[in-house]
């Protein structure tokens, strides 16, 4: 049994993802203002006193301070983490945050920074879920957005990918590697990068995935413009049999969204206000 959870919220991003034997990983750190959600809060009304990874996706300021938060959280709680993800590459002195979470938990993605061609990637399982994590290296890239690590998981049928905040440029770099364009083809649930922003929007993505579902987590309480959705609306085939009647999913309108699989059961989507099963 796997539920991921994409919760509503106002600064950055958070998914949980929670087996049926009471493992849960964390990816991301975002809160809300305005319902006092924050992940720390959420673990503790779950009963979770450890969790067996946490993702650290973005290194933006607004999701670093997210970290630093949960951290301190962690440390009056007493929640356990066993390890932590993010992208190898990146330079301790100018990560300060991520510093300390990797002093304190250790990153299990590894790279040979002095390599000519570092490698990009890593895969891995834990608790029967598949991940596989892409990221560019900070030898050719500077800006965080495009440092950004990209999470897919794989789970029975479910097929999912958080780019995290990876603008253009970012996703073509990564759109070099085969193994990456190769995951991209059996997504079939999408999470838009960055908000659903347009600097993230990079319709390449789409001549290799083709997506039952795309999921934009809104940022600031704040609907993704109707160009924009209209873009996303495009790539989305719907789920089959016509069962889910919605190709695009946001936060902003269906709440929490929920993808569930329960042993040979269909998976279902549930959100606050619609549930639908495919």
């Amino acid at each position: 049994m796997l539920d991921i959870k994409i919760f509503d919220v106002d600064e950055g991003f958070c998914a949980a993802l929670s087996t049926g034997d009471h493992h849960t990983i964390l990816i991301d750190f975002g809160y809300s203002t305005r319902s006092g959600f924050n992940p720390s809060q959420y673990l503790l009304q779950q009963r979770c006193t450890s969790l067996d990874c946490v993702i650290v996706p973005a290194y933006g300021e607004e999701h670093l301070a997210g970290l630093s938060n949960f951290l301190r959280q962690t440390l009056i709680d007493g929640l356990a983490v066993h390890f932590l993800v993010a992208n190898p590459s990146l330079a301790a002195d100018q990560f300060h945050e991520l510093d300390l979470a990797n002093q304190r938990f250790s990153n299990v993605l590894t790279t040979d920074k002095s390599s000519r061609c570092p490698k990009v990637s890593q895969s891995m399982k834990i608790h029967g879920i598949d991940f596989t994590f892409f990221w560019n290296n900070q030898s050719d890239f500077q800006d965080a957005h495009n440092l950004s690590l990209v999470t897919f998981v794989s789970y029975g049928d479910i097929k999912l990918v958080f780019p995290s905040d990876l603008e253009i440029e970012g996703w073509r770099a990564l759109l070099k590697d085969n193994d990456f364009c190769h995951r991209l083809r059996y997504v079939n649930m999408f999470v838009a990068a960055n908000h659903g922003r347009e600097e993230s929007y990079c319709p390449e993505v789409f001549d290799y995935c083709r997506p039952e579902i795309i999921i934009i987590s809104n940022e600031m309480n704040q609907r993704v413009s109707p160009n924009m959705l209209n873009q996303y609306r495009k790539h989305a085939k719907g789920c089959s049999e016509s069962i889910c009647d919605q190709k695009l999913l946001t936060t902003y309108d269906d709440g929490t969204i929920t993808i569930s699989k329960c042993l040979d059961r269909l998976r279902q989507v549930q959100t606050q206000r619609k549930a639908y099963q495919h």
